[in-house]
């Protein structure tokens, strides 16, 4: 076959660094030959390549998309600029194991509309980087099991790309949190599959600082896109659930953690209160008025997960 089977997009909305591990696992990839490697940036000038950079990478695509671009719009950008038939928008914080990609472009050109990965906690010092993880991506943890799923990983998992293009003016707003995506595509009978042999490592933030503006800002901004066709009746209705989903996602999250034979109490004690203020946060979102501000908020708190991290459990390619 000609031309690239995967297209990789990698938003770079800081310099270069914030991705270097990111391009470092790519560069590593079993199926290196057959990806296309997609980086948007703001501008080139911005984005600080390396010396030398492009003599030593000239297959890898740079999309400038101006100086005040947000991060869903960057992945948009990069996803219609793929030419492949499949894509995956990977985030800074989340790297792959050499045969993760091999294994999600398996799973679709079996025919699977998406394809999710299995995750790791890059976080293993600090208690609360790891009681997030394991409660935004511990349903993905600590599985040997693969198949038919209803829901994967919103990012970091890999799309049939026609799929994401019929959505057309839509998508920009589908990759503020592609969870919401999912459910729209669910509801077209679209399919899933779990490959747990696709293995990532996901890092959350090493402080309660961090912590608290990644789960508010994201919490708020998804609730506002879950909220945004819903009559005040039904939006009245989610709200009076939100302890529910509070409760929902709490025993989810237990759940991961003994299924993954995490033994750390202050651990499994931060479950709870990291799932309120998740939760809190996307009952906040269902009755935002300025979904603008919402979308500059995750977008700013996820460009650069970096500046999150303590060194003692650095972003760094684990392999």
């Amino acid at each position: 076959m000609s031309g690239p089977r995967l297209s990789v997009v990698l938003a770079a909305l800081d310099d270069y660094a914030i991705i270097e591990q990111v391009h470092l696992c790519l560069e590593a990839q079993t199926i290196r030959p057959s990806l296309e490697l997609i980086v948007v940036c703001r501008s080139e000038r911005a984005l600080q390549l390396p010396d030398g950079f492009k003599h030593a990478h000239p297959d890898i695509v740079l999309v400038e998309s101006g100086e005040h671009v947000l991060l869903n719009e960057a992945r948009a950008a990069g996803v219609r600029r793929a030419s492949a038939a499949y894509v995956l928008i990977l985030e800074d914080h989340c790297l792959p194991y050499a045969d993760c990609l091999e294994h999600l472009l398996a799973g679709l050109e079996e025919g699977w509309t998406v394809v999710g990965p299995a995750f790791v906690s890059g976080n293993t010092v600090f208690p609360v980087g790891l009681a997030t993880n394991l409660l935004t991506y511990g349903q993905w943890m600590g599985r040997t099991a693969g198949g038919p799923r209803s829901f994967v990983s919103g990012y970091n998992s890999a799309f049939a790309r026609e799929v994401l293009l019929a959505r057309g003016d839509r998508l920009t707003d589908d990759l503020i949190a592609p969870s919401v995506l999912q459910m729209s595509l669910a509801d077209a009978r679209h399919r899933f599959y779990f490959e747990p042999r696709a293995a990532v490592v996901h890092w959350e933030s090493s402080t309660f600082a961090g912590i608290w503006q990644i789960l508010t800002k994201n919490g708020r901004a998804l609730g506002m896109l879950r909220a945004r066709r819903w009559t005040v009746p039904g939006t009245i209705l989610a709200s009076l659930m939100n302890p529910l989903l509070m409760a929902h996602r709490w025993l989810r999250a237990i759940a991961a953690f003994v299924r993954t034979r995490e033994r750390s109490v202050a651990v499994l004690l931060l479950l709870a209160p990291l799932s309120a203020v998740w939760t809190l946060a996307e009952l906040r979102g269902y009755w935002c008025r300025n979904p603008r501000d919402a979308t500059e908020g995750i977008s700013d708190v996820e460009r650069n997960r970096q500046r999150f991290v303590d060194a003692r459990e650095p972003i760094r390619k684990p392999f």
